[in-house]
């Protein structure tokens, strides 16, 4: 949302052995790694930060229950931050198993997988009908968002965290959203603010970084890893090392 983030960039960009910086930006968000952290644990810092931002708009408020569509990183780095911020209930939904075992080892009540039940049913059950006090829409799918606002509460929030295609649409009737009042939220990116809440996150071990690193690939097998990261279903964090 910030006109300086767009006009600076570093060069020549990721995936480069070294890059340059403008000094605005090496002045306002350039961390200090301490020397308990690993450079592969804090390849997480951004995606928790983005998370963590998230979660804050949506005002999460000790013991709700937080509904998360997608169980890759961002949705299982939201799970482990809904548990920080006081969530009561987390309920994870992915069409992946592995995905699903693993949101359920790091912190969800309860999982499912949209391809064998059906989402809205299971919330209504685990909250006895009232459904989910906010709802995360990691998936880029309009199927999600659809789903998202039929799992939410009345009164409840719904975060959009990825984009969909800008030549989708869904249809959502302003009468249902007027006397529902779910609030529709999207969350774009990160600042300065969070990423050094995130890096403390990551050092006190509250997000197990370590924990979402699945796979890595020196720097010259960089394509390798992007295939991974889009085809492996038993995949979560790839990481890029140096040679």
């Amino acid at each position: 949302m910030c006109e300086q983030f767009g006009r600076t960039r570093i060069h020549p960009g990721g995936f480069a052995q070294y890059f340059r910086v403008p000094a605005t930006n090496l002045q306002t968000d350039t961390l200090k790694i301490q020397d308990n952290l690993s450079f592969e644990e804090t390849t997480l810092i951004e995606p928790t930060a983005c998370c963590l931002k998230a979660l804050m708009k949506c005002d999460i408020q000790p013991g709700d229950t937080v509904a998360i569509i997608g169980a890759g990183t961002s949705g299982i780095l939201h799970t482990m931050l809904s548990r920080n911020l006081g969530a009561g209930r987390i309920i994870v939904s992915d069409p992946i198993e592995y995905r699903l075992e693993a949101a359920k080892r790091l912190g969800a009540d309860l999982t499912i997988n949209p391809e064998k039940e059906s989402l809205v049913r299971r919330v209504e059950e685990a909250t006895d009908g009232r459904r989910a006090d906010v709802v995360i829409a990691t998936a880029p799918s309009t199927t999600a968002i659809s789903e998202g606002i039929n799992a939410c509460r009345k009164g409840g929030t719904l975060c959009l965290f990825a984009p969909t295609p800008p030549n989708e649409y869904i249809q959502i009737s302003p009468n249902k959203l007027f006397f529902s009042e779910i609030q529709i939220v999207p969350s774009y990116s990160t600042s300065h603010v969070e990423t050094r809440m995130a890096l403390q996150l990551i050092r006190s071990g509250r997000v197990k970084a370590k924990e979402l690193i699945t796979h890595r690939f020196p720097l010259s097998r960089t394509s390798e890893a992007f295939k991974t990261a889009a085809k492996n279903k038993e995949c979560l964090k790839v990481v890029v090392t140096d040679e």
